[in-house]
């Protein structure tokens, strides 16, 4: 038995749900899962930001992302 028979055997083993979800961490692995822009394209926002803009995002991202609002959740 190939390693593809072992594998459908095993599936064929799990319920339902269990099966899904074995399909969606298949899908995962596949090295076209991956979604995104390519670097190449995203170079032209290459210092698109003027130095104040930049330390200004810095700055909020540094004071605002790190707190937790326990009453938030």
């Amino acid at each position: 038995m190939d390693l593809r028979q072992q594998i459908a055997q095993q599936v064929d083993k799990l319920p339902v749900d269990m099966q899904e979800q074995v399909l969606r961490f298949v899908a995962s692995l596949s090295p076209s899962a991956a979604v995104g822009e390519s670097g190449a394209r995203l170079r032209r926002f290459a210092s698109s930001l003027d130095p104040v803009s930049a330390h200004e995002m810095t700055q909020a991202i540094e004071e605002e992302c790190e707190r937790v609002d326990a009453s938030d959740w």
